[in-house]
């Protein structure tokens, strides 16, 4: 069950409501006037700024420099419901988020996302990882107007694949993170798609898992350097993939350490 206290009830839930339903119509007028599809997308960056302000929840990423303008797959360490605004907040592409099927249904909020092109994923882990597979085959194939990020008119956004491979958000007070699923760098290898590592450090203390309270606090983002497919060749795909999966892991559990250690006895 839900956990909710009396400030979420009364003031943060009908004001996440509010920001979702304004945000859903601000969808559709762009679509009436055919905006292009980045156009619409910017809305999502637009609804994360006043969904932070509105909890008071601020974000500092580190690690810019690693965020290439490229097709991309985006691996964090899974805290809180926070890190999808957190996200949107750091990496300012077109990110496309794993969600579950259920949260398509709901309304207004449902259309919402499936117009952004969010990824519904299933139960079956073998339909979500051919869904998948053909996300980043789109991605991969998406193509990048040559001024993208040198300050040109072009405003088109760097389309990245958002996933948390531990599957599920942790409930460890240490930030422990879980086992990483290895379809998803299996996927990887297949499209050759990089991999930018993430590592998250606050969301657990704003928001707990199975709860719906949200405590005023920060959360640390620390992206980090990309692994290519392509440093990995020499050896079966399946030793590839364990590699793979076994280095996104270490790095995003290294860079978790440190941000944990500069920020862990911070009253946030």
């Amino acid at each position: 069950m839900l956990k909710f206290s009396l400030k979420s009830a009364l003031y943060q839930v009908p004001g996440i409501a509010f920001l979702i339903s304004r945000c859903r119509l601000q969808i559709e007028y762009d679509l009436i006037r055919k905006k292009t599809h980045d156009e619409v997308f910017s809305r999502a960056h637009t609804f994360t700024k006043q969904l932070l302000k509105l909890l008071r929840v601020k974000v500092e990423a580190s690690g810019l420099e690693n965020l290439i303008n490229k097709p991309a797959i985006i691996c964090q360490n899974h805290t809180s419901i926070m890190d999808i605004p957190a996200i949107l907040n750091t990496v300012r592409g077109r990110s496309l988020f794993c969600t579950k099927s259920e949260l398509f249904k709901i309304w207004v909020f449902g259309k919402g996302i499936e117009i952004l092109g969010m990824i519904k994923v299933y139960k079956d882990d073998k339909e979500t990882w051919k869904v998948l597979s053909e996300t980043a085959k789109k991605i991969k194939e998406t193509a990048l107007p040559a001024r993208l990020g040198t300050g040109g008119k072009d405003k088109s956004l760097t389309p990245y694949l958002v996933v948390f491979p531990e599957g599920t958000r942790t409930k460890d007070k240490d930030y422990k993170m879980g086992e990483f699923k290895r379809g998803l760098f299996s996927i990887a290898l297949k499209h050759n798609l990089p991999i930018i590592p993430i590592a998250s450090y606050g969301g657990l203390d704003i928001t707990p898992k199975g709860a719906w309270i949200f405590s005023k606090g920060t959360i640390y983002e620390k992206i980090l350097a990309p692994l290519y497919p392509a440093d990995y060749d020499g050896v079966s795909i399946k030793e590839k993939s364990i590699k793979l999966q076994n280095d996104t892991w270490k790095r995003i559990n290294d860079g978790l350490g440190e941000l944990m250690k500069a920020h862990g006895n911070q009253k946030t």
